[in-house]
């Protein structure tokens, strides 16, 4: 009888593994199959664009980017947010980690919930190599320049109030006087 302990002890070993790791809070499982050849995809994709890696957050899985050129799918503006797995402490085997100053060509995806621009390792965005320029389409374009938000110069719009305070005070300067005039006549 106890020469059949350490062998129930190896079958329940992985058994006991296989529970922990199921029973571990905030981990999805996915599983995708290898992504297409990125020669394939460039020419396909609904969005297609080059850009760097400015800031990463939620452990390095969402990326803002500087967009560098717009290769298809809608305009995009000079800095966009890619979300490369899910918010929080959650996980997915398939999670996309980016790195800080890197150079991609994304094919990200929109996500139909949330509306945000979505990556993760089952697309075939790849990290930029100076082949990758062959793929470069005819009517590549450049990202939509932002609109500054501050004013150069002298905000008008601020003296407004005082505008309309004055222009109200002498119509009604003006009116006192029209009628204290009438009274000495």
């Amino acid at each position: 009888m106890t020469t059949y302990r350490p062998i129930r002890l190896l079958l329940a070993l992985p058994i006991l593994a296989a529970s922990l790791l199921l029973a571990v809070p905030g981990v999805a499982f996915a599983d995708c199959m290898m992504p297409p050849p990125v020669d394939n995809v460039a020419a396909t994709a609904d969005i297609v664009f080059v850009g760097t890696v400015s800031a990463t957050s939620n452990g390095n899985r969402w990326a803002e980017v500087a967009v560098q050129e717009v290769w298809r799918g809608p305009d995009r503006p000079a800095t966009v947010v890619i979300q490369g797995g899910p918010a929080g402490n959650t996980m997915t085997s398939v999670d996309r980690s980016f790195q800080v100053g890197s150079t991609y060509l994304f094919f990200p995806y929109v996500d139909p919930e949330s509306g945000a621009l979505t990556d993760n390792s089952c697309t075939s965005t790849t990290e930029w190599t100076n082949d990758l320029a062959k793929l470069r389409p005819a009517d590549v374009r450049q990202p939509l320049v932002a609109t500054p938000t501050t004013s150069q110069g002298f905000d008008v719009g601020s003296l407004l109030p005082i505008g309309v305070a004055v222009v109200v005070f002498v119509v009604l300067l003006g009116v006192g006087l029209m009628a204290r005039g009438r009274q000495e006549t």
